[in-house]
């Protein structure tokens, strides 16, 4: 008996129970397949009496199964079956049904009603033409399916193709989870299959999944003979429920590999451990406008707000200071508990480091270090390439051909997943790798024993890759689904967790939920995600000893700053930022167990945290401290070793030297030493900038040159203005035309931001009426001299 005659067997048997509120899935590519096995569906199961008009069935000795010839002449028979095409314009599975019991109700059969037919849905695959929006209103309807099956009292069948079979447990977790059974088929795929999925192979695996991700048992050939109801109830039981099988030990994995450095950062990094994510670079922080007056400087341009990436790159129009660039999370690795490393290789590891110090195109880190390191060299691993992924893929094919045995299914999906993994690690995180090894793992989860150790490494790599997809820019729309499923998968793995043999996975996991929360709270319910966030990362330092590990706790503790600073813009500022702070400088007392970049980061993300509470209380304190901090990063954030990193933490400096200046009213002579220092910084992290442009890497930078040269300008202006009353020299054209120049780089680079634009040429207005009053019309006209020909029509009217 072939695979498929025993799936079409097992499913309608499955239907032929009469069962009610049932959910089944059937899973074929192949679409003349797929026709013809619904047909044959829907005629093995039309054996109902017929109903003559007029009559009540059971009035009559003949009106019985078997009693009469089908189809006679004046009669009509009411199905068990109906084969229904989904309705693409309005894809709702529930409405299509009661539109046709209303068309068609159930006839009475002696006193009661004949009993409510079940129903299959074919068409699916038709969705991969539709826009996204019918798509994603197809999944929301498939999500409220649970809930109107007992108003239906009716059982649905829905034949899909792969691709959107793997889509289920991710996009549509309430319908998967209330599936009553899986039955695949085998065949050649048909072709449009949807853009965003991959299937992982032509075979299918078991014909029936259970419903919930544990191994089915083996499912016995069914005998020719009618078995009783008694009988069919127990093999579909057998079939369908979750008693898993006695596994055998599982072979050793050939495509485990063995430690390798880590990775370069990159600008979106995967979780800790077997897999983990941490957040993602926050945006500038807010600052409140300064009103400043004479002799006061005037005031830079601020960066916008922390908001979702989608805005992310908006910058204000409201004319304030550059903020510093936020804090970001160091990235996070962490191990395999000892008892599933033996089992089980090394999963996907780290987190998110900050935009400033990652090239963009990089693989994610694989440790705890955010700083830069070596890529692991092709002699030290072992990647497996495409030819490799094949021989996996036709191995998987031959043991569903061959019915082999499910420990040998569950350890070939692992493999494949493991395999996909390596490629992942090496910075392979484009949609197809990512959902391919989502497949392979999501397989091993369906035949995975309910008490087995592995369960918790395996939720977290699937943990892990849910997060990876939530940064893949190919799928904006699965963002919140991705994110969602992350944490999920994450709750779920600790519920699993065995304190005993897996206590080192407890404060990984928990970590990887924090920084999944981080990143749920950039599209929605910040306040309440961000707290969230801060509480698992409190649950993970609880179990992470900064004496036996260090370097983890270290990165956890900068973590919990960043979510606090992102909390600040919130919610209780003060108490928010003072709480960020004890974070990173708890992190900042080990230094020897991080890369210096890392520590170096960690000490920029004090500076900004010291910077952002200088904003709401005690200026005069704080933004000595915050200098301090960007100082100390500086010392490893150097030009040669990290550009990116070095231009930021430059120009957060500048920006915190220019608000002491601005402290400084009523000591002129401090005031003007601050806004040297504050020109320097400026002026280093626009070198850092011409550094990355030579190197086409200004993609890298977290803040807009244009506000640093805005806010240089300024700082010129002001010095030039204000140096010669205070030290009774005459006035210097130098600083007036490095003012000018600075204000003119910044007017052009606004030049598509009409808000940001205009604050530039008033001030280049302001720069040339100063040229006047200093050095009189021939000095004006030698300034004009300087301005592009294109805006002198616009300034001289208004000089």
């Amino acid at each position: 008996m072939t695979f498929n005659q025993q799936s079409y067997l097992r499913l309608k048997l499955a239907l032929s129970l009469n069962l009610r509120r049932q959910v089944f899935i059937a899973v074929c590519d192949d679409l003349q397949l797929r026709d013809r096995l619904s047909a044959q569906l829907q005629a093995d199961l039309s054996n109902p009496s017929p109903i003559h008009p007029g009559d009540h069935p059971g009035d009559h000795p003949g009106d019985h199964p078997g009693d009469r010839a089908p189809a006679e002449a004046g009669t009509r028979r009411y199905p068990r079956l109906v084969t229904l095409d989904l309705n693409l314009s309005d894809p709702n599975p529930i409405v299509q049904v009661a539109q046709w019991l209303s068309d068609s109700p159930p006839p009475m059969k002696g006193k009661r009603r004949s009993p409510i037919p079940a129903f299959q849905f074919l068409g699916i695959e038709q969705l991969t033409r539709q826009s996204p929006a019918t798509q994603r209103l197809f999944i929301t309807h498939l999500q409220g399916i649970e809930r109107s099956l007992p108003v239906l009292d009716s059982s649905l069948l829905f034949w899909m193709p792969q691709p959107w079979f793997r889509l289920m447990p991710q996009s549509a977790l309430e319908f998967w989870r209330c599936r009553t059974g899986v039955f695949e088929f085998v065949g050649e795929p048909t072709p449009r299959l949807p853009k965003s999925m991959t299937p992982i192979t032509k075979t299918a695996p078991a014909a029936v999944v259970s419903a919930t991700p544990t191994a089915p048992r083996a499912v016995q050939s069914v005998n020719t003979a009618a078995p009783s109801p008694q009988a069919a109830a127990l093999a579909v039981k057998a079939s369908t429920t979750n008693s898993p099988p006695p596994v055998s030990p599982l072979p050793p994995n050939p495509w485990t590999v063995p430690s390798r450095p880590p990775a370069k950062p990159a600008t979106t990094t995967p979780p800790e451990g077997p897999n983990r994510p941490t957040q993602a670079a926050a945006q500038s922080p807010p600052i409140s406008p300064i009103k400043s007056a004479p002799p006061a400087p005037s005031q830079p341009i601020s960066s916008k707000p922390p908001q979702p990436p989608a805005a992310a790159a908006a910058v204000s129009a409201r004319f304030r200071l550059d903020a510093a660039t936020a804090p970001a999370p160091s990235s996070v690795a962490v191990g395999r508990s000892p008892a599933a490393a033996a089992a089980v290789p090394k999963s996907i590891s780290s987190s998110p480091s900050p935009a400033a110090q990652q090239p963009a195109s990089t693989p994610p880190p694989l440790t705890h270090s955010a700083a830069p390191a070596p890529a692991a060299s092709t002699s030290d691993s072992f990647i497996p390439n495409e030819a490799q992924i094949a021989q996996l893929l036709e191995h998987i094919a031959h043991l569903h051909r061959q019915q082999a045995p499910v420990p040998q299914l569950l350890d070939a999906y692992r493999i494949l997943g493991d395999a996909y993994r390596d490629r992942i690690e090496q910075g392979d995180t484009s949609l197809p790798t990512l959902m391919a090894a989502l497949q392979a793992y999501e397989q091993v989860m369906v035949r995975l024993p309910e008490k087995s150790p592995l369960w918790t490494d395996l939720l977290n790599d699937v943990g892990n890759l849910c997060w990876l997809l939530s940064r893949n820019p190919s799928a904006p729309d699965q963002v919140l689904p991705n994110l969602r499923q992350a944490i999920q998968s994450y709750q779920l793995a600790l519920k699993k967790l065995d304190t005993h043999t897996q206590a080192q996975s407890y404060p990984m996991l928990h970590n990887n939920l924090g920084a999944a929360y981080a990143d749920l709270a950039r599209y929605e319910q910040p306040v309440e995600n961000l707290q969230k966030s801060a509480q698992s990362y409190r649950e993970a330092l609880r179990y992470r000893e900064p004496s036996t590990d260090p370097a983890r706790y270290a990165s956890t503790q900068n973590n919990l700053g960043t979510t606090y600073w992102n909390l600040s813009q919130h919610h209780q500022p003060k108490e928010s930022l003072k709480r960020a702070i004890a974070a990173y400088q708890e992190a900042l007392k080990y230094p020897d167990s991080q890369p210096p970049l890392s520590y170096a980061m960690i000490q920029n993300n004090l500076g900004t945290a010291l910077w952002s509470l200088a904003q709401v209380e005690q200026p005069e304190v704080y933004l000595p401290k915050a200098i301090a901090a960007y100082r100390q990063s500086l010392q490893q954030r150097t030009l040669d070793a990290a550009p990116a990193a070095f231009a930021s933490t430059q120009n957060n400096l500048g920006t915190a030297l220019w608000h002491l200046a601005l402290c400084l009213n009523d000591r002129p002579n401090q005031q003007l030493q601050q806004l040297q220092a504050a020109i320097q910084a400026y002026e280093a992290a626009l070198q850092g900038v011409a550094r990355l442009d030579a190197q086409s890497s200004a993609a890298l930078l977290s803040f807009d040159p244009a506000t640093t040269h805005n806010n240089l300008g300024l700082a010129y202006f002001h010095i030039a203005t204000q140096a010669p009353r205070l030290h009774h020299t005459p006035p210097a054209p130098a600083p007036l035309e490095k003012a000018l120049h600075h204000h003119l780089q910044a007017v052009g680079r606004w030049q598509h931001q009409p808000d940001l634009r205009q604050a530039a040429m008033q001030s280049v207005l302001q720069v040339l009426k100063a040229f006047y009053e200093q050095f009189g019309t021939t000095g004006q006209n030698q300034a004009l001299s300087a301005v592009p020909a294109h805006l002198l029509p616009e300034l001289l009217p208004r000089l």
